[in-house]
């Protein structure tokens, strides 16, 4: 799977080919599909490619070696947003797309990066109406691969926002959140750690989740899909948005950023995330991706509520908008990932696998000198110094 991560150059490029021929924003060629009765790009589809389906899997990248499996970045860990983009929401797919390279800086560069010693591998999600779909044919979720390159924007522009709405009181993120829920595997929630979920909305959630939309978004196997991917629910038994919200918290360090005060969105919405996890954006989107990165920052106790300030002042944060963003994020659960027992003990980039299925790497005294295959000579050629395999 190779070792490559995104960059700003690489980002360039997909927005330049997103709007290249006067196109006025980097999703406008995947609003143009729809609208020429196209449907949405597979890529983004929730039902998946035929051969992957609804399931989004953050998987480690290994390359072989020998009779070995190197694991190139460290272990995966998901990052996945779920984004309204109805009404005056709608402009969020472009806010995020903007910010990606800023974003992705804030998790993975400097003297302690927040996520340095994973392999960041990040998925965003868009959720608008049922009644955009039966009037205008607008999805009502787009959700994207985990990825780790320049196809973490590719994707985005797949995206289909939905930018109007029908001022109905609510939305629908109720689906999103059950595709985090039951059609996502981590695989960090193997090593007992969990990944990054965030929801983002001004509105109400549905509180039931109903099986004829389920089966409209993520196809008429999904609860097929649901049990190969581990839970074991029919249709008569369908979680509901509490239950489903609970259940991906099991798995998932899942926050609800309200944008906003409205007193019955965040009274329901605190309900269903608990306090702690229940944030009020300080600045509407504007700086949802500082939000996310000091989030995860805390959550891995990289950072601490001081050197938060420092680290948002240093990616060019004003110090009073560095004030509220902490003053937004300060009553989470500090340290929170680092309570996990093997939160310590995670392979790291290098190590060594006999099988890429297996949870550790080899003993380092089960590597020796002597290669007994033409393969394993050939490895250790390309490592100056290298082990040879047995």
């Amino acid at each position: 799977m190779g070792d490559h991560t995104f960059s700003r150059s690489a980002f360039s490029r997909v927005r330049d080919q997103a709007t290249k021929g006067g196109k006025t924003g980097a999703t406008s060629g995947a609003e143009e599909r729809i609208k020429q009765g196209k449907g949405m790009d597979p890529l983004v589809d929730p039902k998946g490619l035929s051969h992957l389906g609804p399931i989004r899997r953050s998987l480690p990248r290994f390359e072989k070696q020998g009779d070995l499996w190197v694991l190139t970045r460290g272990l995966p860990m998901s990052e996945e947003t779920l984004l309204d983009t109805t009404g005056s929401m709608g402009g969020n797919v472009d806010l995020a797309f903007e910010a990606l390279p800023k974003s992705y800086e804030m998790l993975t560069s400097g003297g302690n990066p927040i996520l340095g010693r994973y392999d960041p591998q990040i998925a965003t999600a868009i959720f608008n109406d049922v009644e955009d779909k039966v009037r205008d044919g607008i999805p009502v979720l787009c959700r994207t691969q985990f990825e780790m390159d320049e196809k973490i924007a590719m994707q985005m522009t797949n995206l289909v926002p939905g930018r109007g709405g029908y001022g109905n009181g609510k939305e629908d993120p109720q689906f999103g959140l059950f595709g985090a829920a039951y059609l996502t595997a981590a695989s960090i929630n193997r090593w007992g750690l969990k990944y990054y979920h965030f929801t983002v909305s001004d509105e109400p959630v549905v509180e039931i989740i109903d099986l004829g939309w389920l089966k409209e978004i993520f196809g008429d196997d999904v609860l097929e899909r649901i049990k190969e991917n581990g839970h074991d629910f029919d249709a008569k038994n369908l979680p509901d948005t509490a239950k489903t919200v609970m259940d991906l918290q099991t798995r998932a360090h899942a926050f609800f950023l309200q944008v906003r005060s409205r007193p019955d969105v965040t009274n329901q919405w605190r309900d269903l995330y608990g306090a702690d996890h229940f944030i009020m954006l300080p600045d509407s989107t504007e700086y949802l991706h500082c939000v996310k990165a000091v989030i995860i920052g805390l959550t891995e106790g990289v950072l601490d509520l001081q050197s938060a300030k420092d680290f948002l002042r240093e990616h060019g944060v004003s110090t009073e908008d560095a004030k509220r963003i902490i003053r937004a994020v300060a009553h989470i659960p500090l340290g929170a990932q680092a309570l996990f027992p093997n939160f310590n003990k995670l392979p790291k980039a290098g190590d060594l696998f006999r099988e890429k299925t297996d949870l550790w790497p080899i003993n380092p005294d089960e590597v020796t000198l002597g290669s007994t295959s033409e393969a394993s000579g050939e490895a250790d050629s390309q490592l100056e110094g290298g082990p040879t395999w047995l």
